[in-house]
């Protein structure tokens, strides 16, 4: 079948006949004909979600009005002025409960009924996380409002091994969201979407069999205006077959351009340009708990699945995050978690192990009825570079070396705090303790070193030198390096005149001691060599 789908067209070669004009003469050669590029055969994969608003009710309601919901009947109503029925569940439609229906006849029939306002705004948002998701099976995806969603999968049939298990794939992707999901394959997007309309099971509509499939879907599957599909009736016009046979020009003057058009979109006839969906520039996810989380293991454990559904968005989109916000609701206030991560990154399992460091430095004020978690960038992945080194261990080292020191800070950073963790920078100044100052830490800071002209100097300073006269003068300290004179004029400060050396004490340290020029015979210690 999925070999069928790729069979491409070409257009037979131009033969040129070269005329003879004497027995003598030799027949010159044609001159080549420019081949045509033959035009890439597509498929279009059409997912229709039926009751895409009763899903997006339900998973915008609490915890306690879902038990509700699950043990009643009960329909989602529009907005409008007459509060027509949209959806309803499984308990309602028994009643003879049925989309369309006024909520006075909803009532009539289940006088049990439960009622639900209709979410527009969850209804968006759900089908543009469909549509995210679906970007893992292919990248050339598009929404169609207010409960569909286009797919051309020509390329992905070798990868996912034909349009089958594509379709397997993707109904499993997207089977925990109870939207009533209708799938169709055709060689057009228009067509994909009429006949996903018009049958519950998947349907595939290979290209030599799209007139005779598409005949059969009716009218209604079109879902062309009231009044078209009215005038149509009257004509006595019930499928696309009988639309076929009536004249184009004809049927244009009575029912208008547009639905002509789609028709010739739906047969292969004219094009139809779609806008592609592309990844949102962030991610957010709701999660409303089942029953309150009053400690932090458990909202770990929670916290499982809606890290896994942000890997998924991630490595579909080719995407990643440089900062997550985690937010846990209670009855009253909220409490908020901040990650930073020094590099961009789409290992949730990283993600995870940092929520783990403060949680559990947190104690939960309340107990936790809802979370949510949000990405304000999703940034493009970086693909990992190696690097070409004649020593393997030098090249399995060099390309991790960044990620690590970022990794190392993050963590730290997640468990002591953010202000406990600084870095060191370089300053230009004579004077030691005003040639360095601590800023925050950086995964590409460059380590703080003197000069190579220099003596070796420590990393490690006092904030106040500490007087070490009487220790000198027993012996304490033994020399070991000349002596380093430092002398400037700052204009922030006073004068400075000292000579540095390095020296053993009797305690085993390394230290960095001065005299001061100053001051004859005092002796300080500034600072500790590693």
């Amino acid at each position: 079948m999925s070999a069928a789908l790729q069979l491409t067209l070409f257009d037979p070669p131009a033969h040129a006949v070269a005329s003879v004009r004497a027995p003598i003469e030799v027949a010159q050669a044609p001159t080549p004909t420019p081949a045509r590029s033959p035009k890439r055969s597509q498929a279009w994969l059409a997912l229709h979600f039926a009751d895409l608003a009763r899903a997006a009710a339900y998973q915008a309601a609490v915890p306690e009005r879902r038990a509700l919901l699950d043990a009643s009947a009960w329909a989602v109503i529009d907005t409008d002025r007459l509060k027509h029925v949209v959806a309803c569940n499984e308990r309602a439609w028994r009643h003879g409960v049925r989309p369309g229906h006024r909520m006075n006849a909803a009532i009539a029939l289940c006088a049990s009924l439960e009622l639900v306002s209709r979410e527009v705004a969850s209804e968006t948002h759900l089908l543009e996380r469909i549509a995210t998701t679906c970007l893992e099976f292919t990248s050339a995806v598009s929404v169609q409002p207010p409960n569909e969603v286009l797919l051309e999968v020509r390329g992905s049939f070798r990868l996912f091994g034909g349009a089958q298990a594509l379709i397997a794939r993707l109904e499993a992707a997207l089977a925990n969201l109870d939207a009533g999901l209708q799938v169709a394959l055709a060689p057009t997007a228009r067509a994909a979407q009429w006949l996903a309309r018009a049958s519950n099971a998947p349907r595939v509509c290979l290209p030599r069999e799209l007139p005779g499939i598409l005949s059969a879907v009716p009218i209604a599957s079109l879902h062309w205006p009231l009044a078209i599909e009215l005038q149509l009736m009257r004509f006595g016009v019930g499928t696309v077959a009988d639309l076929m046979r009536l004249s184009r020009k004809d049927l244009a003057r009575r029912i208008g351009a547009g639905p002509v058009h789609e028709l010739a979109q739906a047969l292969g006839r004219t094009p139809w340009l779609q806008r592609g969906w592309s990844t949102p520039p962030g991610y957010h996810d709701r999660v409303l708990l089942e029953f309150e989380i009053e400690t932090t293991t458990l909202l770990e454990k929670m916290l499982e699945r809606p890290l896994a559904r942000l890997q998924r968005t991630l490595i579909g989109a080719a995407r990643a995050i440089d900062e997550l916000t985690l937010t846990l609701k209670h009855r009253e206030g909220a409490t908020a978690l901040h990650l930073r991560l020094q590099q961009a990154s789409s290992d949730t399992a990283h993600v995870a192990s940092l929520l783990h460091e403060h949680l559990d430095r947190l104690t939960l004020r309340a107990p936790v009825r809802e979370v949510a978690i949000e990405a304000p960038r999703l940034l493009l992945a970086q693909p990992h570079h190696q690097v070409l080194a004649l020593d393997p261990d030098t090249r399995a080292e060099l390309p991790e070396l960044a990620e690590r020191k970022a990794r190392l800070l993050e963590r730290l950073q997640s468990r002591f705090g953010v202000p406990a963790v600084r870095a060191l920078i370089s300053r230009a100044h004579h004077v030691p303790e005003c040639a360095q100052a601590n800023a925050a830490p950086c995964a590409t800071t460059p380590a703080v070193a003197p000069p190579a002209h220099l003596p070796r100097r420590p990393l490690w300073l006092f904030r106040e030198p500490t007087p070490a006269t009487r220790e000198y003068r027993e012996g304490a300290f033994r020399i070991v390096s000349s002596p380093e004179t430092i002398e400037a004029e700052p204009w922030d400060g006073p004068s400075v005149r000292r000579a540095y050396y390095r020296a053993h004490a009797s305690c085993g340290l390394e230290c960095w001691i001065y005299r001061d020029l100053d001051l004859r015979d005092e002796w300080f210690v500034h600072g500790l060599f590693g």
